[in-house]
């Protein structure tokens, strides 16, 4: 099975369905708006402890939970529950080896008027495989897509606006397009915000910076995993600061973050070698970390993991 292909039982509405029967009319009020929420959790696999675990499972139904609060929608359940339906689901479908879950809050009624209420509401989660990287983990190559990042006045950034990914779909195609892997977004006033999936750290000697969540960025939870790791691994600090677009083309080291991508290497941006073209050496350490924390390989912050089948 390819990533993106649904395991056979999905969560749908407070029970357990074939994924065949979880279908949406054309006329939903989400297809035609993008009026929902949705979020993404990595489930790693661990074959030495026949054991399956889910990557920070509460931060990111907590964060659904504020989505849902800024669009004014009701959840339904809280995120303590929603982390035991997940590994539900997951028992449910025989999970064993990496996955993706993705849960979604949808206005599903058949109404064609433009409004955030009563629009007949559903929740849902389903899982595919990952079988491989999301994005080359070995170094990655962007340009700065002429597309920028919508505002927060337009669009609310603190929440992940199933609506607000079209900016990005077109940033990643156009990138791809003119021969690159991946797109950085600007913000409307031309600083750096984010790629089209991932938030952006950069390192100028022993410093590291990341643009501020007041840059139109959703503050991602890898994101602080990241930033804790260069801390606790390396001494490495992290300002949050407005970052220039010139200083993609003059710092040390870049790398992506996020729940997909894990952590890749920028090595280069708008044909320019980041450093020296190469993978950091910082960025591969942090990129092993995660990796190996994300499964319980390695024992540090296994708070940040939930195993599934009740294992250590």
């Amino acid at each position: 099975m390819r990533f993106g292909t649904p395991y056979e039982e999905v969560y749908l509405d407070d029970a357990f369905v074939p994924e065949k029967e979880a279908r949406l009319s054309v006329l939903a009020n989400v297809v035609s708006y993008g009026t929902g929420t949705f979020e993404g959790i990595r489930a790693g696999w661990n074959a030495g402890h026949g054991e399956l675990y889910l990557l920070e499972a509460l931060a990111h139904y907590e964060r659904l939970a504020r989505s849902a609060r800024i669009l004014g929608l009701a959840l339904g359940h809280g995120p303590e529950r929603l982390v035991e339906v997940t590994a539900e689901l997951l028992r449910r479908n025989q999970v064993r080896g990496d996955a993706y879950v993705r849960p979604l809050l949808l206005q599903a009624g058949e109404q064609l008027g433009v409004r955030m209420h009563d629009s007949g509401l559903r929740l849902c989660v389903a899982a595919t495989p990952m079988p491989g990287d999301y994005i080359d983990q070995r170094g990655v190559r962007c340009m700065v897509s002429s597309w920028r990042r919508t505002p927060d006045a337009t669009m609310p950034n603190r929440a992940k606006v199933i609506g607000g990914y079209v900016g990005p779909a077109l940033a990643k195609t156009e990138a791809i397009r003119a021969g690159y892997d991946e797109a950085i977004m600007l913000t409307a006033d031309g600083y750096v915000a984010e790629a089209t999936t991932s938030n952006i750290l950069l390192r100028y000697g022993e410093q590291w910076i990341t643009p501020a969540p007041a840059d139109d960025i959703l503050a991602g939870i890898t994101r602080g995993q990241v930033m804790r790791l260069l801390l606790e691994e390396h001494g490495m600090e992290t300002m949050e600061r407005r970052v220039q677009r010139s200083e993609l083309y003059s710092c040390d080291e870049a790398l992506l973050c996020g729940t997909a991508a894990l952590v890749a290497p920028i090595v280069e941006v708008d044909g320019r070698p980041v450093g020296d073209g190469e993978a950091g050496a910082v960025t591969l350490a942090v990129q092993d970390a995660l990796r190996a924390i994300s499964c319980r390989r390695d024992g540090r912050h296994p708070e940040w993991t939930t195993p599934v089948y009740g294992g250590r």
